[in-house]
This record gives structure tokens, sequence and C-alpha cells, in this order.
């Protein structure tokens, strides 16, 4: 019973400690809060005079350049924190507090916004078993430019690679504070290397030619293909019926041992109702780390807006860390709940059952809050 008290409190001071740190603040003689933030970020101011120039380096347009061959330039910042109570069926209980993201990001962009250059800098990342250095901090640091409204082209390190769909999600983007097994495990991958993006009334994709090494770390050493295609069968009628998508990804390399791996993603989405579920197998993986173990996964989620800002989501997630061995899979079971107070920022709190045939079960309660500035 102390130990959930504790956790309660924690949660509260988690809670109160980010709101004051993101209160009304005081610029230029201007009041100015969350929802004002939100709307210079999201580009709804008309006059750019009424913006301050610090406000306006934050914001979706950048800080405009006149007769300058720079077009504009931003910072961003994404704040991730995480509160995690373990409460194992066996041994003894854990309260741990993680920050899985702080990251400053800086974009530069040119050719009357056809081009930019970015960087992503990741200051809390801590791979296992990587030295952790600069190159393993470095999230994004790339160039890209837009050919055309349907095409882009890019060059570097972007954001996850797109072997399967959850696990190439960003923070931000999730609606649950932990990836899928599979997600975490094979699906988070980042690489340099060539990529295209192409968006179609009923068709996207993402395809591209990779180094094999992960994190810039020990490039030359391998060669990756991963492409992802999205199918949208119902944009026509999707107003009516809801938005039905099933999309396909697909990796092949060699890195130390050769590597291939699919994936399957299908979703529906109708009015305040989300539905989602993948499913994605690898006959050994590059991600952080380089297995050739023969794994697959499987997740369907359901989530219901139950307000304008709460939702309520659960998932069922099935994986199997090595087919070749009996008892390596393992179950979880997550009942959420997201709040969000301005469009960029969520708190997200969840129950997490864990069930492991070779290992001990428990059960999480995991509260996170996420910041996006």
């Amino acid at each position: 019973m102390k130990k959930i008290f504790i956790l309660i409190l924690l949660i509260i001071l988690n809670f109160f400690n980010c709101a004051n740190a993101i209160e009304e603040i005081k610029l230029e003689k201007q009041n100015i809060n969350l929802d004002y933030l939100s709307d210079v970020y999201y580009g709804k101011i008309e006059k750019e005079d009424e913006v301050p120039a610090l406000l306006r380096l934050f914001s979706e347009q950048g800080l405009k350049f006149k007769n300058s061959k720079i077009n504009s330039f931003r910072i961003s910042m994404l704040y991730d924190s995480s509160l995690t109570y373990t409460n194992p069926d066996s041994g003894s209980s854990s309260l741990t507090h993680k920050f899985p993201s702080i990251e400053p990001r800086f974009i530069m962009r040119f050719n009357e916004n056809k081009t930019e250059a970015t960087v992503y800098f990741h200051l809390t990342r801590d791979i296992p078993d990587h030295k952790n250095g600069f190159t393993e901090k470095l999230s994004r640091a790339y160039i890209s430019h837009t050919i055309n409204k349907n095409q882009r082209i890019l060059f570097g390190e972007g954001h996850a690679i797109p072997t399967n769909y959850n696990g190439s999600r960003s923070t931000m983007q999730r609606e649950f504070v932990l990836k899928s097994q599979f997600g975490r495990t094979i699906g988070d991958v980042y690489a340099i290397g060539i990529r295209n993006y192409g968006t179609y009334k009923y068709l996207d994709y993402d395809i591209g030619i990779y180094d094999g090494a992960r994190f810039m770390e020990d490039i030359g050493c391998g060669t990756d293909f991963t492409g992802f295609f999205m199918f949208k069968p119902f944009e026509d009628i999707k107003e009516k019926v809801g938005s039905f998508k099933v999309g396909t990804g697909h990796n092949f390399g060699k890195y130390k041992t050769s590597y291939h791996q699919h994936s399957i993603y299908t979703s529906y989405d109708y009015k305040k109702l989300h539905l989602k579920a993948e499913y994605a197998m690898a006959d050994g993986y590059n991600n952080a780390i380089n297995s050739k173990n023969n794994v697959d996964g499987f997740y369907t989620s359901i989530s219901y807006d139950i307000l304008p800002k709460f939702t309520l989501s659960a998932r069922y997630d099935y994986f199997n860390a090595n087919k070749h061995i009996i008892d390596s899979d393992s179950r979880e079971y997550t009942l959420g709940l997201t709040y969000k107070p301005y469009k960029n920022m969520k708190l997200l709190l969840n129950f997490i059952r864990r069930n492991i045939k070779n290992g001990s079960d428990s059960n999480m309660i995991l509260f996170a809050t996420r910041i996006f500035i």
C-alpha cells in the first residue's frame, strides 16, 4: 500500500512539474499560453508581426529571412518523461523514472522551402551494447528535397526506417507509452541512406537503400533495402464509411549476417473509433541488436475518443522472440488513457499485464508526459 501511495504521489508531482514548466509565460509584455503557442506552431497566426521573434523561431514556419539563401530557421524540442511501477508475481516491486526523449531539433530551409537540412539530437538515448557516443545520439541528420506535391527525396539519416508500421511511429504519434513488442525489438531502426517518399490519393510509400550499420556506428560494412507501402482504397468515400488502410513492409539486408523481415498492417478509423492490427515476422534482424533469431509477433488495438481531449485504448500484443525455442513467447495486455490538454502535449496512463512463458509474469503501471514545442 505504501508503494502505491508513493507511485500516485510521484505521478502527481510529475504532472505538476511539467505543468509549471509550460505555464503561461510573459514575453515582450504579452501573456502567451499553450493554446497560443499551439496556434503559432501550427501556423494559425495570420500576421507575423503579431508574433515575437523568439516564438517565430519555434513555430512551424520558423524565423524567416529576407534577401538570403536561407528561407527560414526553426528550433523545436521533444520532451518525454516516464514513470514506471513494476510489480512482478514473484520478487520485489520497483519504481523507476526515465527521460526516454529530450530531443532538440534544428531545421533550416532553402530553395523556396523545397529543400531543408535537419538535425535532431537525442540527449538521453542509451542503447545497450553500444558506445552511445555522438552518432548514437544523432536521431536525424539529413538533407531532403521536395520534388513536387507527391514526391520527396532524403539523403542521410531520417526518422525510423519503416520495417513495420508500429516500430517506425514517433513518440507523439503513439497512443500507448510503449511500442508493441516486435515494434521495439525489430522495428526501431535508424540508418544512413537514400530515401524516397511518395504520397498519392490511394497510395503512400516509403522506400530506401541504407547502410547496414545502425546509428552510423560501423559505416560501410553492409547494405539494407526497406520499403513500406500503404494502400487507401476508400479515400473517395471515407467521410461516409470511414478511413480504411492496408500496409505492407519489407526489409532485406546483410550486416554480419543476412536478414529479412516482412509485415502487414491494417487500420480503420470512423469518427471516434480507431482500430489497428499488425503482424510482423523476421528471419534474422538488424536493429540495435543484430540477431539470427527467427521471430514473429502480432498486435491488435482499439481506441475510442470518449471526450474531445480523452481517449481510452486497449491492446493485445503477442511476440515470439525465437521460434526455434519452446516457450519463448510472451503476451502483453494493455489498457490506456490518453489526455491531450493541448495540441502539442500528451499525458498517458497505461496498465500492462505481462505474461512471459519462460520468465516472471508482472503488472506494470506507466505514466508518461510528452510535450512537443
